[in-house]
């Protein structure tokens, strides 16, 4: 993927919000940021999942600030 990939002022990368979850709800949280919560003796995760990472705006999948990450809703160049 090279620069030319990307349009000027396109969303690449959002940080995961309600709106994120209505339109993706079977979106994959496994490797991101997640809210905790604590048991008696440990750490467990939210159900469901209060997310704190990056999401694509294009297909949902976790990724970093930059949106690097294979979109399949991007068009090949």
């Amino acid at each position: 993927m090279s620069l030319s990939d990307y349009q000027l002022g396109e969303l690449l990368a959002v940080g995961w919000n309600p709106e994120m979850a209505d339109r993706f709800p079977n979106a994959d949280h496994c490797g991101c940021r997640q809210e905790m919560r604590q048991l008696v003796d440990r750490w467990v995760p939210h159900v469901p999942a209060r997310c704190v990472g990056y999401h694509c705006n294009r297909c949902g999948a976790a990724t970093n600030s930059y949106g690097h990450h294979s979109c399949p809703d991007r068009v090949a160049t």
